[in-house]
């Protein structure tokens, strides 16, 4: 049991000493939030990887190689494009477009550009980022306790709490550059440690011939890409499907928000190089756990709690254990800690400084915005110590609403001058209705919800738009020109 904890102690310990370590840079808004817009290529592309992957590798996503082999090769795949086309449509017009206009959060970007309907923007931007952060928070900690209940043989519910409890604190004192740094630091110990652990189960279930010989004697689907032995029409859907789960990676701000960030437009391509390298390893290393795990423990009632039973079993020495358990720990906290700041930024910055301390210092504003931090923390650990629904579910409805709120309006803002304030705040309300009422109707497993509400989103952005005026539609056309050049 010490062998377990005493990495993890330690590790914890770090992260709030790093946090300590950035705390000089939470004296003004800028600071807090973004890191002065400083931040490297290598941080900012781990901090975007591995923000966005969250706990759900190890949990949710090996869960679902147990259950369907090569077939899940396809969200893999669907994830990486993702990644690419957040970068390569986002990223530089981004980092130039929101130092242009000088705003440091995700809601005040949107407020800005299109010059009209900014309380209607923020009012719902503030809805989607709380209610499907505080769910998203809620899926990484219950990936933890569901993790930790196997290892410890107790009660999920301290763990939660502790781990919640840190993450906030390392966000409260250091702010935006604490995240990102730890980000880093928990990317590299991920890669590092997912790759280790495959190999060593690759190897203890007797190699690749070997796992495959096994798992096709126990199902012959587990062998192929078929999606369960479909063919024509009906596996060309299922595999759409399976790769349109990408689109849950654009757009959403706890990952997004590190554009803002970078240095220089200059390392976005480098940072977009060592991203995809990061996550494609992880993501492969994930898998070959997940498939070792099927004929290693061919009978787990709960294949999401697999990553726990590998590293406490008999051939994992309990300091390796604890070691992997503290990377699994770093994979969650790298995206709870974004999803945080997030949204205590929308609460502070774009909500309290706005309409209720509208003559507050940015000490003050500093302040709110850890006194949002501390809330949506609180609301995530009582979702995840009450919530019945898998990490995997959880995670990609959460994703979803975030994705179908803001992935199609950003577009547009980056890219049409004639998008309006009406056209922006129906885009994202009607993403965000489409995505809940999607997810209520029981609709996800015919398609995850976040694509009906993205292309509803879309849609509606630009019919709305082109039925209203924008009035700075000549002010905004230089400006979409000048932030697509290397200006900073």
């Amino acid at each position: 049991m010490i062998a377990y904890l005493l990495p993890m102690v330690i590790y914890l310990v770090l992260m709030i000493l790093i946090g300590f370590a950035f705390s000089k840079k939470q004296g003004s808004v800028e600071g807090f939030l973004l890191g002065d817009r400083s931040l490297g290529s290598w941080v900012v592309a781990f901090s975007y990887a591995f923000s966005g992957m969250s706990g759900w590798v190890l949990v949710g996503y090996i869960g679902v190689v147990y259950l369907m082999g090569p077939s899940s090769f396809y969200i893999l795949i669907g994830f990486n494009l993702g990644f690419m086309a957040g970068y390569l449509l986002y990223g530089k017009r981004l980092r130039n477009y929101s130092g242009l206009l000088g705003a440091a959060t995700y809601t005040e970007f949107f407020a800005s550009r299109v010059r009209s309907c900014e309380s209607l923007i923020r009012i719902i931007s503030a809805l989607s980022i709380i209610v499907f952060m505080s769910a998203y928070v809620a899926s990484q900690l219950a990936a933890i306790g569901k993790t930790m209940t196997v290892v410890f043989g107790l009660s999920p519910g301290a763990l939660i709490i502790i781990v919640g409890v840190v993450i906030a604190l390392y966000c409260l004192i250091g702010g935006f550059s604490a995240v990102a740094f730890t980000d880093f630091v928990q990317g590299v110990l991920i890669v590092i440690g997912v790759v280790a652990l495959a190999v060593v189960v690759v190897m203890k279930a007797g190699g690749p011939a070997e796992i495959s010989s096994i798992a096709a004697s126990m199902d012959e689907n587990l062998v192929n890409v078929t999606m369960g032995g479909k063919t024509g029409m009906a596996l060309v859907g299922a595999v759409i499907g399976q790769l349109l789960y990408g689109l849950q990676c654009m757009g959403r701000p706890h990952d997004t928000i590190k554009f803002f960030s970078i240095k220089s437009v200059k390392d976005i391509k480098k940072s977009l190089v060592v991203c995809l390298a990061s996550l494609t390893v992880t993501y492969w290393a994930a898998f070959a756990i997940g498939y070792s795990g099927r004929v290693m423990f061919p009978e787990l009632s709960d294949p999401e709690q697999l990553f726990a039973f590998m590293v406490t079993s008999d051939f994992i020495p309990p300091v390796l254990a604890g070691v992997l358990l503290t990377v699994f720990l770093g994979l969650m906290m790298s995206t709870v800690s974004s999803q945080l700041l997030s949204a205590g930024s929308t609460i502070g910055e774009d909500i309290f400084h706005r309409y209720v301390f509208k003559d507050a210092s940015e000490k003050k504003v500093v302040r709110i915005t850890q006194i949002g931090i501390v809330a949506v923390a609180f609301a995530g650990i009582l979702f995840a110590l009450n919530s019945t629904e898998n990490v995997f579910n959880l995670t990609v409805y959460a994703t979803s609403g975030l994705a179908a709120t803001y992935a199609a309006v950003l577009a547009l803002a980056l890219y049409w001058k004639k998008l309006t304030g009406p056209g922006c705040f129906v885009g994202m309300i009607g993403g965000f209705i489409i995505c809940v009422a999607w997810q209520s109707a029981g609709l996800d497993g015919i398609l995850i919800s976040g694509v009906p509400g993205i292309a509803g989103s879309l849609l509606l952005a630009i019919v709305v738009s082109l039925f209203t005026k924008q009035k700075y539609e000549d002010e905004i056309a230089t400006e979409l020109e000048r932030v697509k050049q290397d200006i900073v």
